[in-house]
């Protein structure tokens, strides 16, 4: 056999196959991809990273949530132990405090007044204010010189009896004016005989209201002082400086205010012939007619500063109508005075308000038309006699009924 010698490098071909050719010319890089393989691959890795994303945000609430529901049974249950704690430290003190017969309550209570009272001696003087006593001398109101007159913040309803002095060139008019009360009322606290009876130096009571100032004896009652001084004993109880509480009860030694009060009327000369009553004025006309009156009867108190409604007298049991068309609000037993009371509001930013109404036939959230039966005139809550209280708003304001009424 006859060996040929390969020659070197044999070992190692040169054949070319075709996988290799496959590897180069890859459509990535090949000359004749086609022109929408790059935006597919974009949009491809694009969805893959959002739909990592979207898995990782999923996994974190998911966590979150686990961890918000361990965390509140382990609050749950840390305060349901601190609740039972407290419970027992409750039952061991109680036993402490009623071990013979409570013999220890009483220094327990006093000595923990004590303590409490220090704390607040020691934290109020922690807020002291630092202001010195000289720098309040720059408040004109304590700074003012003393003066027997009272002086009376404008704009705030007047509570007391003024003392004025009379000065040259004063009038009876002129004085009522300033103090918006009448000439009458004038004459009457000061026992004036005529206008012309007064002179510089003397000095006037000015009661706060047009009315009389009468000092309650015992025995009186609202009723037989405003018949006595021939005013309406509602206007009396409503005043608020009056100060009657719900008993309706005077007492004796108290200093009175009566709205619209006169001095008693002389007593009646006999006469063979009885004079004719005096027609009854039921209505005030000169008002816009929105709204229609609730029901008939004479006007017992008008609208004022701290009565911002009318009485209108009625008998027990007269039924109460809906001055306008509306949507009841309230029908219940209203505080305030008001007793058993119907509120509607009318959807023009009026409503109207019926107290002391002896029933009442309408609920709340019920349609009502002009002139429906809402309730019956009665005497509940702070009264003094049947009659109904009827009130006006816009919006938040009250306004005088008579505006409103034919």
């Amino acid at each position: 056999m006859t060996n040929s010698q390969e020659p070197e490098g044999s070992y190692y071909s040169t054949t070319s196959y075709s996988y290799e050719l496959d590897f180069v010319q890859d459509d990535f890089y090949s000359p004749t991809t086609r022109w929408f393989s790059l935006p597919l691959r974009i949009v491809k890795r694009i969805l893959l990273t959002i739909k990592l994303l979207c898995f990782a945000t999923l996994r974190i609430s998911w966590e979150s949530l686990k961890f918000s529901g361990c965390y509140a049974l382990f609050v749950q249950k840390r305060l349901v132990t601190f609740v039972y704690t407290l419970e027992d430290l409750k039952d061991i003190i109680v036993r402490i405090l009623m071990w013979r017969r409570g013999f220890l309550f009483r220094p327990t209570t006093h000595g923990g007044l004590l303590v409490l009272a220090s704390l607040a001696l020691i934290v109020g003087s922690l807020f002291r204010t630092g202001v010195a006593t000289e720098d309040f001398t720059r408040d004109q109101v304590l700074a003012a010189a003393n003066t027997p007159e009272t002086l009376i913040t404008e704009g705030r309803p007047r509570s007391e009896i003024v003392k004025y002095t009379v000065k040259k060139g004063d009038t009876i008019s002129k004085i009522a004016s300033t103090y918006k009360v009448s000439v009458d009322t004038i004459k009457w606290a000061n026992a004036l005989t005529s206008v012309e009876s007064i002179k510089p130096g003397i000095i006037l009571k000015i009661p706060p209201v047009t009315g009389m100032v009468y000092k309650v004896k015992k025995g009186d009652s609202l009723k037989s002082v405003a018949k006595k001084y021939r005013a309406d004993a509602q206007t009396i109880a409503n005043y608020p400086f009056n100060y009657i509480d719900d008993s309706m009860k005077l007492k004796a030694g108290q200093t009175l205010f009566v709205p619209g009060g006169k001095t008693p009327a002389p007593k009646p000369i006999p006469s063979y012939y009885a004079a004719a009553p005096a027609p009854q004025t039921y209505f005030a006309a000169g008002g816009s007619g929105i709204f229609s009156w609730p029901v008939p009867g004479p006007i017992n108190q008008y609208a004022s500063w701290f009565h911002p409604a009318i009485d209108i007298g009625a008998g027990y049991g007269t039924g109460v109508k809906a001055a306008a068309a509306g949507k009841v609000t309230t029908a219940t037993y209203c505080s305030g005075g008001f007793g058993n009371c119907v509120f509607i509001s009318h959807g023009n930013g009026y409503t109207t308000a019926y107290a002391h109404l002896g029933s009442i036939k309408v609920g709340v959230g019920q349609a009502v038309g002009k002139g429906q039966l809402v309730g019956s005139v009665g005497c509940t809550g702070f009264c003094t006699g049947p009659h109904l209280h009827f009130e006006v708003r816009k919006g938040s304001n009250r306004i005088n009924p008579l505006s409103v009424l034919p």
